[in-house]
């Protein structure tokens, strides 16, 4: 695998560019040769119903995707676009801080596949998911 060619305050930067992201509060935790670890602090605005008290799923998705994303802009030097995302949801997140590690599955010239899983605070599994992305697309254009 490719050595990171980004720095985490680089990287770390660049994630809190993205409005989303910023208002999700992500924060790089650590960033390893393997594995970048993202603190995801909860608020209000994330629940999805009142009455359940749970995260909304879409929240979750989102983390995921980011996540795997900047995993791959570790490598490539840019965060790309998502071409296919699965996410398995596997129990509801009730209110409180998440944290999400991402791991590169194939780094390619074109596409490049990560996964990442998403836990509670309590460090139980409460989704995880695989996306392909666009890696062609942080090559200089000729």
């Amino acid at each position: 695998m490719r050595e990171n060619v980004v720095t985490v305050e680089a990287l770390q930067e660049r994630m809190s560019a993205n409005a989303f992201n910023n208002w999700m509060g992500m924060e790089i935790q650590e960033l390893t040769e393997d594995e970048l670890t993202v603190a995801i602090k909860w608020r209000e605005e994330m629940m999805s119903n009142p009455k359940a008290k749970v995260t909304h799923g879409g929240i979750l998705g989102a983390a995921i995707d980011a996540v795997a994303d900047f995993m791959i802009a570790a490598k490539v030097g840019m965060p790309v676009p998502t071409v296919d995302l699965r996410v398995d949801y596997h129990r509801a997140a009730m209110p409180g801080d998440l944290k999400c590690v991402g791991k590169i599955v194939r780094l390619g010239g074109t596409n490049s596949v990560a996964e990442a899983y998403l836990y509670d605070g309590d460090d139980k599994l409460i989704a995880s998911g695989r996306g392909t992305y666009f890696t062609a697309a942080a090559k200089p254009k000729e």
